[in-house]
């Protein structure tokens, strides 16, 4: 049986910085077992930041779908996760959001100890390679690309976004992860000399080329392996057989908020009464795997133009507004970006010379689960983000949809705009805004905190990411945020992984 000093599971975001960073040491064996393909099956979509929407749904996507949503009128969810390697950095919209300074504070005061802003900006800063230097905050000469939309031909819907927004009264901020995120502004993308620039590209595939690197392909993880409580190796399908391969040291999890939770339960770490149902040997009482599981939520407002609007070059959305529902909160809880496409596929196949604002509720306060569908690893998992089961992110969502309204109407973006096309002119009233919302919210695409890190009895992870009742295995991905943060999470997931690694190696004395 072959043996590595560790495996890691998934090469998703974090999964491709957990290997670099722990390859650098020459003496350290590292396996990355990947459900997708490799670097030969990366389609060139992946690299034309404009054609991501052509990618969800497509043989690099996993494909999942949520349980029928009580909050959503039963309706089911698409749920896109990337199956190839860089995970779902060759399926998300390329917007680099660190997110507020607070929710890592409230990491922190929730029993995430050692996750403060302070504690996290180092490894923010460390894999950033930002062209412009808005501020002290900013990371360069890291791996990941980080380019200002704003430096690089923008739409000039995008600049009448924010020009709108700053009418209406809102401050413009020079970048949403400097001092001060609420605002409007442009987005900072993950995009280097025109092309995507996904976590593959950044970390895993330089890293490739280290003679201590084996990247495994198509093989799905089924089971991590046991002796008592000590994990010894990881049980994988591929090729139609299983396989077996040793670790000396740890295995990292690093499958996603939907991934990581399914392996270890298959693996007997989970709830007993579910593994029993299931049939699974229990290995460690850890109830919190698979619960706690959020999204952010959003819907779409789109407008006919009447005038053209010229094609994308970058990613369709290079300017937002991050603003609080209510002066209360202590940073935004909601996101609302400008797409200079129709958000809505059938509405865009009528009306292709639209634009859309996507508001987005930031903060949710749902909380749903996931569960395994059967003791089959190969059966995807039951999926339960329970949108909108809170009423104030229903009532959010609402503030959202009439802001974006208040936006389309205002110059210089309403020179632009011709007509409504969605929710449309017969949508007014409160309780006609709320049927609309819950008729057309969906998924941010921010899946997090099913493996939840912290101190108390439904965490999973210590702050070290040491999966609880077990030794030798660690998670680290979206799954182990107590609370997923306010923008976009790719940027803090590979934060995590920056951060495993240097404990990892402070464990080990690498």
């Amino acid at each position: 049986m072959a043996e590595y000093d560790f495996v890691v599971v998934g090469a998703g975001t974090a999964g491709c910085v957990v290997a670099n960073r722990l390859s650098e040491n020459p003496d350290v064996q590292v396996l990355v077992i990947e459900a997708g393909g490799g670097p030969e099956d990366i389609p060139d979509g992946v690299w034309t930041p404009s054609l991501w929407y052509t990618l969800l749904g497509s043989n690099i996507d996993w494909g999942y779908q949520s349980v029928p949503q009580p909050g959503l009128n039963g309706r089911v969810t698409n749920e896109p996760r990337g199956k190839l390697i860089g995970g779902s950095s060759n399926l998300y919209i390329m917007m680099h959001i660190r997110g507020h300074q607070s929710d890592f504070d409230n990491w922190a005061y929730n029993g995430a100890v050692g996750w403060s802003y302070e504690d996290v900006l180092p490894y923010l800063q460390k894999l950033e390679d930002q062209e412009d230097k808005t501020s002290n905050l900013v990371g360069q000469g890291g791996p990941l690309s980080v380019e200002n939309a704003k430096l690089h031909e923008p739409n000039p819907t995008s600049k009448a976004f924010i020009d709108a927004c700053m009418a209406l009264g809102y401050p413009y901020t020079e970048d949403f992860n400097g001092p001060e995120m609420e605002g409007t502004g442009w987005h900072h993308v993950n995009i280097k000399d025109g092309k995507r620039h996904s976590m593959a590209a950044a970390y895993l595939i330089p890293a490739m080329s280290r003679p201590n690197v084996t990247v495994t392909t198509k093989a799905q993880v089924t089971r991590l392996l046991f002796e008592e409580k000590k994990c010894i190796g990881v049980e994988y399908f591929q090729d139609q057989e299983l396989k077996t391969v040793r670790i000396n040291r740890e295995v990292i999890v690093c499958g996603g908020a939907i991934e990581s939770p399914k392996i270890l339960m298959l693996s007997g770490i989970g709830n007993p009464v579910h593994l029993r149902e299931q049939m699974i040997p229990l290995v460690a009482d850890v109830p919190g795997v698979g619960e706690n599981f959020h999204n952010h939520v959003l819907t779409g407002v789109i407008n006919e133009c009447s005038q053209p609007v010229p094609p994308g070059n970058q990613n369709l959305s290079e300017s937002a507004l991050f603003c609080k529902s209510e002066p209360g909160w202590v940073g935004p809880d909601l996101q609302l970006g400008l797409v200079h496409v129709p958000f809505n596929i059938i509405v865009g196949q009528g009306h292709p010379n639209s634009i859309s604002i996507l508001p987005g509720v930031v903060r949710p306060l749902s909380r749903g689960w996931i569960r395994l569908a059967s003791n089959n690893p190969l059966d995807k998992p039951l999926i339960n983000p329970n949108y909108l089961s809170v009423d104030s992110d229903t009532q959010r969502m609402i503030k959202a949809v009439k802001l974006s309204r208040e936006i389309f109407a205002t110059e210089p973006l309403a020179s632009w705009c011709q007509e409504e096309l969605m929710p449309g002119p017969g949508v007014q009233s409160d309780a006609e805004l709320e049927a609309f919302v819950r008729q057309t919210a969906d998924s941010y695409h921010h899946q997090a905190g099913s493996c939840k890190m912290g101190l108390d009895d439904r965490s999973v992870v210590d702050p070290q990411l040491r999966v609880y009742g077990v030794t030798g295995v660690r998670v680290a991905d979206a799954s182990v945020m107590p609370f997923v943060q306010s923008g976009n999470c790719h940027t803090a997931i590979a934060m995590i992984g920056e951060k495993v690694s240097d404990m990892i190696k402070d464990d080990y004395g690498l």
